[in-house]
């Protein structure tokens, strides 16, 4: 009878204490659960967003599970407490179980729904602007045999380089379209090499030379002559760096100056382009690498574009090794940089020099 007694004594003194241990910690939980909601979640738009009913919302499945844990934790703790029944703290604990399974059973299902959802959104972008890509080029192949023509007469071939120019569009953005959906699945290709950061910043300038001085804009590539070769995908970098110059020169105010500058910076390369123009408002900054996010300056200034230039760069460049950020203040100047490692001696092919 004593050995039964002090067993039981012994099973009440673990309970409690065990639950005053997970009292503590669901108090942890919930102090850091709190911050959580007030500073990012929100419920309603989250659903809105996914298009799901609120019970099938993770956001609002994970307080409750939250909100279940820290219940369970506080009522074994008073069972173990006042009643010093263990076979009703473990009654408890076995309800509350279930009820959790319960939940993360629906929370799986949720995911699930998401992931096919994604997974289906992914393979009709690439079905799409796989069938896309075939007419476009076609157009353009027969758009470039009529300019060749010399019988056009100046307004037919005006009306021709137009539809050329918006053919160049379109396919800019089904080739952005599958640049992305290769992001997002994790099966974009880079292939890194040894190349000229400051070669490749003169060329894109150049090929932007005449878009610069319809716009009355100047372009100024500051470079210095002993940077070292950077190692990384040359064909992706040169996308970024065009979207990057393309950009500035959208959204600069006529009759002013790009600033282009290639340093050396550590054991990176530096590249930078300034210009003067709407500045990015605060609201904005925290969005600005978002896919088909486009700032309240380019809506406002009616640009054209898709919002997934900036989306792009950032996954090219940090893909390469380096990183990207950029600044904007009131005044009008923005910045935008990245850097790139530069190439080691293990790195270059013997033909390579720097």
């Amino acid at each position: 009878m004593r050995s039964s007694l002090w067993k039981r004594e012994v099973r009440r003194d673990f309970i409690i204490q065990s639950n005053r241990l997970f009292l503590g910690c669901g108090q942890l939980f919930c102090g850091i659960l709190c911050v959580a909601m007030l500073n990012e979640l929100n419920i309603k738009e989250q659903c809105d967003y996914l298009k799901v009913r609120l019970w099938e919302c993770p956001h609002f499945l994970f307080i409750i599970m939250g909100g279940v844990t820290i219940a369970a934790m506080i009522g074994t703790n008073i069972i173990a407490r006042y009643y010093a029944d263990p076979e009703l703290a473990a009654l408890v604990v076995i309800s509350v179980t279930s009820i959790l399974f319960v939940i993360s059973h629906i929370i799986v299902q949720s995911f699930e729904r998401i992931a096919q959802a994604s997974r289906a959104r992914a393979e009709f972008i690439s079905i799409v602007s796989h069938q896309l890509r075939n007419p476009l080029s076609s157009i353009r192949w027969q758009l470039e045999v009529l300019m060749r023509d010399s019988a056009l007469d100046q307004k037919t071939r005006s009306y021709v380089e137009g539809i050329n120019e918006y053919n160049n569009r379109m396919t800019k953005l089904v080739n952005d379209l599958l640049t992305v959906n290769r992001i997002e699945s994790n099966r974009l290709v880079l292939t890194p090499a040894a190349f000229s950061l400051v070669d490749m910043t003169h060329k894109v300038v150049q090929d932007n030379m005449l878009f610069a001085r319809a716009s009355n804009i100047t372009l100024d590539v500051r470079a210095h002559k002993d940077i070292s070769l950077v190692f990384a995908d040359e064909t992706h970098i040169r996308w970024a760096v065009e979207n990057l110059v393309g950009n500035a020169i959208r959204y600069s105010n006529p009759r002013s100056t790009i600033g282009i500058t290639v340093a050396k910076k550590g054991l990176d390369v530096l590249w930078q382009i300034t210009n003067q123009g709407l500045p990015i408002s605060t609201s904005d900054m925290r969005h600005i690498f978002k896919k088909f996010f486009r700032a309240e300056s380019s809506i406002r200034k009616r640009t054209e574009g898709s919002g997934l230039g900036l989306f792009i760069a950032k996954a090219v460049v940090e893909g390469s090794g380096g990183t990207i950020e950029f600044s904007s203040k009131q005044s009008g100047e923005t910045k935008f940089w990245f850097t790139l490692p530069r190439t080691k001696v293990k790195q270059l092919s013997p033909n390579i020099k720097t």
